[in-house]
């Protein structure tokens, strides 16, 4: 697939989720008090690239999509992700005053409501999950996310008791495992397609923080950087060529999703 193929491919799956996002949480925003309701929007619509949903979306298109589940369990991933930045972002933990090019969530509304933002939306995120109706959902985000996944990769990143490429997996990698098994369990596939789902987005999000850290120049060697992420390219690409699809086009546009983790260039 061609680069701008590609790129009209996101745009059209980046709007889709949005709308997907928006129709869930604006839905609930008479239930939230209306500060908390303002700091969860800040942060959740401050223009993130929505890989993670998108990931959902695509692996979910190579079987059979519930809608339903499909809606709830995109949103539920970007909701996880969100409330990981707020409190990434607190002075306790990486004390960043900016994300995204716009204040962080404590700079505007100040700690307590930040870390209760975050809170809300690490909760909703569940509360979508329960109402999908299929318990593996719940289970596969509280594993990958949780602390046996990135909140421990947190916890050993800020210890620094492992090797970086474990801490990257912890904290990176599994939320990216968990976007591909969702969308794996909202397509219906059957446990050996989902197994290979999962080695795919394991490598998928191995690549994603290898090129971070390039591109924050957080790395020694970028070009040897770049030669691992390729190979975790190229594990996920084989792993996918592994599952039983639809043939629909969905499968190219997650073996370009894998290309664009290392050529992108934010």
């Amino acid at each position: 697939m061609s680069n701008n193929k590609f790129k009209n491919f996101f745009k059209l799956g980046l709007e889709e989720i949005e709308k997907l996002i928006e129709k869930e949480f604006y839905s609930k925003k008479t239930e939230y008090h209306p500060l908390l309701f303002e700091a969860m929007e800040y942060s959740l619509f401050s223009g993130g690239k929505r890989v993670r949903p998108i990931l959902v979306k695509w692996v979910s298109e190579l079987g059979n999509p519930d809608p339903l589940k499909l809606s709830k369990a995109a949103a539920a991933i970007e909701y996880l992700h969100t409330y990981s930045l707020i409190h990434d972002d607190l002075p306790a933990m990486d004390d960043d005053s900016e994300r995204r090019g716009k204040p962080s969530s404590h700079i505007v509304y100040g700690e307590a409501v930040a870390i209760l933002a975050g809170d809300g939306l690490l909760t909703e995120a569940f509360r979508l999950l329960g109402e999908a109706g299929d318990a593996r959902l719940a289970e596969i985000l509280g594993r990958d996310a949780g602390a046996g996944g990135m909140v421990g990769g947190q916890v050993a990143d800020i210890l620094r008791e492992e090797e970086i490429e474990d801490i990257n997996e912890l904290k990176t990698a599994r939320l990216f495992r968990a976007g591909s098994l969702l969308g794996g369990i909202v397509g219906d596939f059957d446990d050996n397609s989902l197994d290979k789902i999962s080695l795919y987005g394991i490598n998928l999000g191995k690549a994603f923080q290898l090129k971070d850290d390039i591109l924050d120049e957080e790395t020694e060697d970028a070009k040897k950087t770049l030669d691992q992420a390729r190979k975790y390219v190229d594990e996920a690409l084989k792993a996918l060529e592994e599952v039983r699809f639809n043939g629909c086009k969905s499968k190219e546009k997650l073996e370009s999703l894998a290309c664009f983790m290392i050529s992108r260039d934010k």
